[in-house]
């Protein structure tokens, strides 16, 4: 078989369409729920290899045996194995907190984005499978310097996405950023330890609790706030 023959069969350099440099640029850039079908089909099916396999067979060749296709066709979409895997962090981590962002910015009270903040944690502690594929993957940067440098920053930019969600505001300080920190640690404390044990733990007592505390973070007021108040913004 000649060379141009097999540029023509997808061998040639892939063509990294998702993939960043680690940790940088904003994870919704592009949501995996925007992507194109097939990206989104072969993204989906390495979602399953993860939850059957997990990280040790999590290959482009095993994703394109569950996707039906080349793995020529996994290299042009995602290039490399961590560039499949960025992928999946965006899909494990950034899009729930998208869809919460958008969620909240319809809300005006702080009380009603608390009540869809913890409504959301919820829905992901429900979430076995994909309880199980966030902390695999979390297992899986901590040993990889280039995974683990993007899932800090992206972690960094889901608590500072929160927190605007939740104050209403667009500028944090130390102290409420600080807060944010210990919120999302909370939260990642009860989502291990349901997917541990489901069927024991208290997780409606818990989520009560942590309502109950969060409800106390002293955000400053959002300008929705002061409008609702009859205040000046």
């Amino acid at each position: 078989m000649d060379e141009n023959s097999d540029r023509r069969r997808g061998r040639g350099r892939p063509r990294e369409v998702v993939r960043r440099p680690p940790g940088q640029g904003s994870p919704l850039d592009q949501r995996p729920k925007d992507y194109p079908p097939t990206t989104r089909a072969i993204l989906q099916a390495a979602h399953r290899v993860l939850l059957k396999h997990g990280t040790a067979g999590l290959t482009l060749v095993a994703v394109a045996r569950e996707a039906h296709v080349d793995v020529t066709t996994v290299s042009y979409h995602f290039g490399t194995r961590n560039g499949l895997i960025e992928a999946l962090m965006d899909l494990l981590y950034a899009d729930p907190v998208a869809d919460f962002a958008d969620q909240a910015s319809a809300l005006t009270a702080q009380d009603d984005r608390w009540a869809a903040y913890i409504a959301t944690v919820r829905r992901i502690c429900q979430d076995r499978e994909a309880s199980r594929a966030y902390f695999e993957i979390a297992a899986l940067a901590l040993r990889d310097d280039a995974l683990r440098t993007r899932l800090a920053r992206l972690n960094t930019w889901t608590i500072t996405e929160f927190a605007h969600a939740l104050s209403g505001t667009t500028t944090l300080d130390p102290h409420t950023r600080a807060l944010g920190e210990l919120i999302f640690a909370a939260v990642d404390g009860i989502e291990l330890h349901h997917a541990i044990a489901p069927d024991d733990y208290p997780l409606d007592h818990v989520l009560s609790l942590l309502h109950d505390l969060a409800r106390q973070i002293p955000y400053p007021p959002s300008t929705t706030d002061t409008i609702a108040n009859g205040e000046d913004a």
